[in-house]
C-alpha cells in the first residue's frame, strides 16, 4: 500500500532524495519523504482541486492553476526551488558517479513556472484513471477542457538528470512524475 500526502500537510523541507538509478540516457534520483517516525519510500502528493488552463493533446500536457484563494502551489514553488539548489550542487560534490559535462549549463526543466503547474499525461491519455460526479470516465476531450476544476494525485518519482551516450550528464534535468488519478471535481 502506497501512502499520499495531501498538499496542505505537504513539507517540501521533508523530501529526501535516494540513491540514483541508471536508465538509458538518464538517471533518475528518487524522492522519498520522512516526517517523524513515519518514512515513505514514495512521494505521492493529492493536489488540492485547480483550474485546467491548457490541455495540450498533442504534448500529452493538462496545464493547471490554483484559486487565488488557497495558495499551495508555492509548497511546490519552494520545492522545486529546493531541487534547483541540490543540481547545482552536484558538480561540486559528485553525485556518486554523475559527473558534468564541461561547459554544460546546469538547468531545471520549471514543473511550476508564473503559478501555473504543467502536468505530463501518460502517451495514451484515455487509460488514465479519471472520475466524474458519476463515476469513472475517459479522459477525453468529450469530458473534459479549459475552465474545469480538477484534482489530480501525482507521483513524483525523482528528478530525471540528462546523460550522454558516454554516461555524463548534460546538466539538464527535470522533475519525473506519473499522474496516478484525476478527479473532476465540476465544470466551468
Amino acid at each position: 500500500m502506497e501512502f499520499a500526502i495531501p498538499i496542505s500537510r505537504f513539507d517540501p523541507s521533508r523530501v529526501t532524495w535516494g540513491d540514483p538509478r541508471s536508465g538509458p540516457f538518464r538517471k533518475i534520483i528518487p524522492f522519498g519523504y520522512s516526517e517523524n517516525s513515519m518514512r515513505l519510500n514514495n512521494l505521492i502528493i493529492v493536489l488540492q482541486p485547480l483550474r485546467i488552463l491548457e490541455i495540450d493533446w498533442a504534448r500529452n500536457q493538462v496545464i493547471l492553476e490554483e484559486s487565488k484563494k488557497i495558495p499551495f502551489l508555492t509548497k511546490l514553488d519552494h520545492f522545486q526551488n529546493n531541487i534547483t539548489a541540490e543540481i547545482e550542487s552536484i558538480p561540486k560534490h559528485s553525485l556518486h558517479d554523475v559527473h558534468l559535462a564541461h561547459r554544460a549549463q546546469v538547468s531545471l526543466q520549471p514543473w511550476l513556472k508564473s503559478k501555473k503547474l504543467t502536468l505530463y499525461l501518460s502517451s495514451q491519455p484515455d487509460t488514465l484513471p479519471f472520475f466524474t460526479e458519476t463515476g469513472q470516465a475517459i479522459f477525453s476531450e468529450a469530458n473534459i477542457k479549459a475552465g474545469d476544476i480538477i484534482r489530480a494525485v501525482v507521483k513524483v518519482q525523482g528528478v530525471s538528470l540528462q546523460m550522454t551516450e558516454d554516461n555524463v550528464w548534460t546538466g539538464k534535468s527535470r522533475i519525473q512524475h506519473h499522474i496516478l488519478q484525476l478527479y473532476k471535481v465540476k465544470s466551468d
